[in-house]
């Protein structure tokens, strides 16, 4: 990943370079040093594909070909970009699979929840139901 990259990614979703500095508690000089860069590699990488994470929220649909990141063609206004950025850096797409990973983690120990509520839930139905039957 290069920080023409993280660059691009921070300005066609609107993030300023304060806002990615204050999230990893580091100067936006800092950020802007990273964003220059030629490679990012180790301690860096790291952060840079954190910010990324952290702000992929924002990012609207993914295809086989990257990442889409919606902007506004019409509008040269940095926060209401509607063009659309395509990356197929191995590193930004690393970054989604494992986004979505931790999704796809969180919904399965929220349906084990809800399953459990739910045997919770019919096991009370059935007492209430011999209860009436005894009646």
């Amino acid at each position: 990943m290069s920080g023409k990259d993280l660059r691009n990614f921070l300005y066609l979703n609107g993030i300023s370079q304060d806002e990615a500095a204050k999230l990893l508690g580091v100067k936006r000089q800092t950020i802007n040093n990273w964003c220059n860069k030629e490679d990012l590699k180790g301690n860096i990488l790291t952060k840079a594909k954190f910010i990324i994470d952290h702000f992929s929220a924002k990012i609207s649909e993914t295809n086989i070909s990257g990442v889409v990141i919606n902007g506004n063609a019409k509008d040269v206004d940095k926060k209401n970009d509607q063009r659309k950025f395509y990356s197929d850096s191995p590193d930004v797409l690393r970054a989604q699979i494992e986004v979505l990973d931790e999704r796809i983690k969180e919904k399965d120990a929220q349906i084990k929840e809800k399953d459990a509520q739910i045997k919770e839930k019919d096991a009370q139905i059935s007492k209430l139901l011999e209860i009436l039957n005894k009646k």
